[in-house]
């Protein structure tokens, strides 16, 4: 990964990407509903989006769905009908609830299946080079479908440099977006932003657009946003990373030690951190649990493992799980201390 930042815009991306890397097929699994904490994020997405935009009873377009949870229940927060497209869409064991219809493929303007109330495009925009491109045609899905409101949601690179999260940089992520960027490609798109929030403990932020049908892009130029400035979270990061490094050696007092979350931050630190690494990675994903850390051979293990009973010390990847950690370990053999990053 080679990260540079545009000095016109701010924009924060991998020169190095390579799309052919990972193959964004139904094997791709990054489901985070397994989680209370996620779950109850989702439904507030699900539940403003549906008062704010009298969705209730309209059809719903999603992009890029996923598995399909948060479009099945944002449909069913809104009695409504939903079409989702999504080459890593896999198909349940059980039947799809009526009105509900996936297709495991990409969606132009040209193929927009008619008219919906709401465009969705969750956790995409990070994944996709040519970010300009992708947004006017966006844009183009949102006035072909005659929606009155486009939904957006990607992580805050502001929350990255703050808590120099080194582990929240990998190859699936070419596109790091600072808010005022972001807003602003999507003007020169051709969107109306109509709000835009941090949500999620600050981790992510969403927008909510309006697809202007005639495109007046902005004027002038943005810049790097203050306290986005790609070279200082460099420095910052070198620094953190050894400090880490140290504390984890520390605290695991020279017994194995776990990280709990093996979802892309999972991924990013083991690998990140050669010298100390843990002995055991747990997640509560049925579908990883078995499997071993990309780039490592470390085993990914269920919470129930026995094995946890062996560790000193268990670091969680993401502090918004911490609290649903902490009940889940009180039922497991584990007694030694948790920490976050």
């Amino acid at each position: 990964m080679l990260l540079r930042q545009c000095a016109t815009c701010g924009l924060v991306f991998n020169a190095t990407f390579d799309p052919n890397v990972i193959p964004y097929d139904a094997n791709y699994e990054n489901r985070q509903c397994f989680s209370k904490a996620f779950n109850a994020h989702l439904e507030r997405l699900a539940d403003s989006l549906v008062r704010d935009h009298r969705l209730r009873g309209k059809a719903i377009l999603e992009v890029g769905c996923g598995k399909g949870d948060f479009l099945r229940l944002v449909c069913r927060r809104a009695r409504s009908t939903g079409v989702g497209y999504d080459t890593s869409f896999e198909p349940g064991s059980s039947k799809e609830p009526r009105g509900l219809a996936f297709h495991r493929e990409y969606l132009g303007a040209d193929s927009v299946p008619g008219t919906f109330a709401a465009v969705i495009c969750r956790h995409v925009v990070e994944h996709v080079p040519g970010i300009g491109a992708f947004l006017r045609e966006l844009r183009a899905i949102g006035l072909a479908a005659n929606a009155r409101v486009v939904f957006l949601e990607t992580p805050r690179w502001e929350w990255i440099v703050e808590h120099r999260a080194f582990w929240d940089v990998f190859h699936e992520h070419c596109n790091y977006f600072p808010e005022r960027t972001l807003a602003h490609l999507c003007r020169l798109a051709g969107f109306r932003v109509i709000r835009q929030r941090a949500v999620f403990g600050g981790q992510y932020q969403t927008l909510e657009l309006e697809p202007n049908p005639r495109r007046v892009p902005p004027t002038r130029t943005l810049g790097i946003p203050s306290n986005t400035s790609l070279g200082a979270f460099a420095r910052d990061v070198s620094r953190h990373r050894s400090a880490l490094e140290r504390s984890i050696r520390t605290r695991a007092a020279r017994r194995p030690w776990g990280l709990w979350g093996a979802g892309a931050k999972g991924v990013a630190m083991v690998n990140q951190l050669p010298k100390t690494r843990p002995a055991l990675v747990v997640d509560s994903n049925p579908a990883k649990q078995g499997g071993v850390i990309p780039g490592s051979r470390i085993p990914i293990v269920a919470p129930e493992d026995p094995r946890l009973a062996r560790l000193s010390f268990l670091l969680v990847a993401n502090p918004n799980y911490l609290g649903e950690i902490q009940k889940t370990l009180r039922q497991t053999q584990f007694t030694g201390t948790v920490g976050t990053l």
